[in-house]
């Protein structure tokens, strides 16, 4: 079968291919960017032409914002594929167009959740104001009510800057009697919880004004 996505077109399926270790580069960046293609429902994963790390950071990734992954496996590299990874289904090569029709829809069609176009990702911090869902590293935040709506105020509007007065109204309400270091407070907090790594920030302090969600570099 010698093109996979003019087979999958034809059936109207949305999707992404990787075929190579620079295109799985770009897929990774797409992902976590504003701009990723909100369309596509699929992603193929050519395995033999990827290296694990990439392969495991895609599955993740697109495991987290319910995105499908079919992998195409020669039969004999079978024995080697690490069984911990998030792969929605996968089939041998050479492939046969029947079954990878079949086995395309059936990926995409038994997503269990239903991904919302609102959803906000940043590197590894994905962000559903449908279910109020944080993840970091694939892994659920637990966030106060008033940290998950602080986060997602800033991220919803990357790169401007909030100072602390309007955040106090804006999330607490103008009748609130507390100061601005309760803002602080909060954000100090928050951090704790989404950033695990002290040089990859996602909240800016901008000194003496407040704060803002860092934009795409």
């Amino acid at each position: 079968m010698e093109d996979m996505s003019a087979c999958l077109n034809s059936e109207g399926l949305e999707h992404l291919q990787v075929t190579t270790e620079r295109e799985a580069s770009e897929l990774l960046t797409l992902l976590t960017s504003a701009e990723r293609h909100k369309n596509s429902r699929l992603v193929l994963l050519h395995i033999a032409s990827l290296s694990g790390h990439h392969l495991r950071r895609i599955t993740e990734i697109c495991s987290s914002l319910d995105i499908a992954t079919l992998a195409i496996v020669e039969e004999t590299s079978l024995r080697i594929i690490d069984p911990t990874l998030n792969i929605t289904d996968l089939i041998c090569s050479p492939v046969k167009e029947p079954e990878f029709i079949l086995r395309a829809k059936r990926a995409v069609a038994n997503l269990t959740n239903s991904f919302d176009d609102d959803v906000i990702a940043r590197d590894n911090l994905f962000i559903n104001p449908t279910n109020y869902e944080v993840t970091v590293n694939n892994k659920r935040v637990n966030l106060r009510f008033k940290e998950y709506e602080l986060l997602l105020l800033l991220a919803s509007n990357p790169g401007r800057v909030y100072d602390r007065a309007t955040l106090l109204s804006q999330i607490w309400g103008y009748d609130y009697f507390g100061g601005t270091r309760t803002v602080d407070v909060h954000i100090r907090r928050l951090r704790s919880k989404i950033e695990t790594d002290s040089d990859n920030r996602f909240i800016e302090t901008i000194w003496n004004v407040g704060y803002r969600f860092r934009t795409m570099d």
